[in-house]
């Protein structure tokens, strides 16, 4: 397999729980993500997960500003992608203006109002990037939120043109399966996107393996 540019982001519901990282799921990616690094070029995006959502629920309590509550989620992420600079032995970046073609690395949040989906998107066209891989708590992209509707359907491959009706505005950490930055940096860029479940972290390499798995998004 010829060697790829990828920008992989995880989900941080995934890797964290209420006191940080969950030791076992941590340890299963970080396995696999040595492993596709070994072969390509990586960029990693952490979230931020239910440590940092009640962390802010608590700053919120104390009636800090909406602006200023996102800066200290920021810094809050920043220790994460410390954590997995650390183990993958990766450059932490704290800013996209560092993303070039020969950049690899890990990173989170940046700047208020942005995503860490928008960011991982964002790298991947500065990256220029072969794929980008959302990994996430669902098997895909679906037609409806199937955890309401029980006759939800999967969709195997979305074009661009289709992906741009799941844009979404909202504040973050309300997102949907891809917010709207995202989705439009994707669509403009025509970044092969692929959207996967990562309870099983192994699902990692079977996409990158070009193996039929989650929700393509491409031309």
């Amino acid at each position: 397999m010829n060697k790829m540019k990828i920008v992989i982001k995880i989900g941080g519901s995934l890797l964290f729980d209420d006191y940080g990282a969950i030791i076992s799921r941590v340890k299963s990616f970080v396995n696999i993500l040595k492993r596709i690094k070994k072969k390509h070029q990586l960029i990693l995006v952490v979230g931020g997960g239910k440590f940092v959502r009640n962390y802010m629920k608590r700053a919120k309590a104390l009636k800090i500003s909406s602006k200023n509550l996102e800066w200290i989620a920021i810094e809050i992420l920043k220790s994460n992608v410390r954590l997995f600079s650390y183990l993958l032995d990766l450059k932490p970046i704290f800013d996209l203006n560092e993303i070039n073609e020969k950049t690899e690395g890990v990173l989170a949040g940046i700047c208020p109002g942005r995503s860490t989906d928008a960011n991982a998107a964002i790298a991947a066209k500065a990256m220029r990037a072969d794929m980008l891989i959302k990994v996430t708590n669902v098997d895909g992209i679906y037609d409806k939120d199937p955890n309401i509707f029980k006759g939800a359907r999967k969709i195997d491959k979305i074009s661009f043109n289709e992906l741009m009706k799941f844009a979404k505005r909202g504040k973050p950490g309300s997102y949907g399966i891809l917010d709207k930055l995202a989705i439009e940096t994707i669509v403009k860029n025509k970044i092969k996107t692929f959207v996967i479940s990562g309870k099983n972290p192994k699902n990692l390499l079977k996409v990158i393996e070009g193996k039929n798995i989650g929700t393509e998004i491409s031309e």
